[in-house]
């Protein structure tokens, strides 16, 4: 387990069970506390997240969706191509929990369309146990605790779970990740042995969205993260690197998923505190903020 621990925060990664490979990524535990408010933009990612708060709520809105804003404490955020606006009041308490899209349906007996684009409350899937869990962890003293009892949850979940989920999707999800979204969506279709269509049909219905729209979300990610760890790369090399035909098309893909140029994202930075400030976004695209 990684700890880092730098005031006014502290972050720690936890590595989930070699029972749950497959299914979960990884915990993060964090820990906030700044005094003031705080706004993050959060890209849309490849994988589903849940977050288990301890303290206080995120007021959540969406950039370019009609998602309501609203505040948050212990949430599922699906696939989407929307950026979101995360604000809280000065301090957050919590643990973020990185899934493999394939597990909506079988961890939380809902159709992966149902969340995409969304961000839903726990306790509107799990009921009163949502609740229940977040007290017990905010009253453990570590974070190795924690871990393991998120660890021993989530075993229990999809050991209660009689949902399949077709290996043919897992395989086609696991190529375009091993691709970063840069192969024909045809070809995956023939390796399966299924019509585009068919293919198109069932890979929706357990991931959310659609082959195309996957390749895209995926090689996004790919070109952010290379954007993020480069340094100031020109852009039209990364363009290049993450297979985007040119400069041109890597930026208005960017913009398409982040709200904001990849120039501006490269350059936005909070002063000492992780993530991506959301004042980079323009004011006329957020939504109404946080208020105490």
């Amino acid at each position: 387990m990684e700890q880092v621990e730098c005031f006014p925060w502290e972050y720690s990664l936890g590595k989930p069970s070699n029972t749950l490979k497959g299914w979960v990524c990884s915990y993060s535990g964090y820990r906030e506390e700044v005094g003031q408010p705080v706004c993050r933009l959060e890209i849309p990612k490849e994988r589903v997240i849940l977050i288990l708060g301890f303290s206080g709520r995120l007021h959540i809105s969406s950039v370019g969706s009609r998602l309501v804003p609203s505040r948050y404490k212990a949430f599922i955020v699906g696939l989407g191509e929307n950026p979101l606006l995360a604000e809280h009041n000065g301090a957050q308490h919590g643990i973020e929990i990185e899934l493999l899209p394939w597990v909506i349906d079988r961890l939380f007996g809902r159709a992966a369309t149902e969340l995409t684009q969304e961000v839903v409350h726990l306790d509107d899937l799990w009921g009163n146990y949502a609740h229940l869990l977040v007290e017990q962890l905010s009253e453990m003293s570590s974070w190795e605790e924690r871990f393991s009892l998120v660890d021993r949850v989530l075993l229990e979940k999809f050991a209660l779970s009689n949902r399949i989920i077709r290996p043919e999707i897992q395989w086609a999800w696991n190529q375009l990740e091993h691709h970063k979204g840069c192969i024909p969506i045809r070809q995956l279709a023939e390796r399966v042995g299924w019509s585009d269509r068919h293919f198109a049909k069932c890979f929706r219905e357990q991931i959310g969205i659609t082959p195309k729209a996957a390749a895209r979300l995926i090689r996004f990610n790919h070109a952010h993260r290379v954007l993020k760890s480069s340094g100031h790369y020109p852009l039209s090399e990364i363009a290049a690197i993450c297979g985007y035909s040119d400069q041109s098309h890597f930026t208005r893909e960017f913009h398409s998923f982040s709200q904001c140029s990849p120039a501006v994202y490269q350059n936005a930075q909070f002063v000492d505190l992780l993530g991506t400030p959301g004042d980079i976004i323009k004011p006329e695209a957020r939504s109404i903020l946080f208020k105490t």
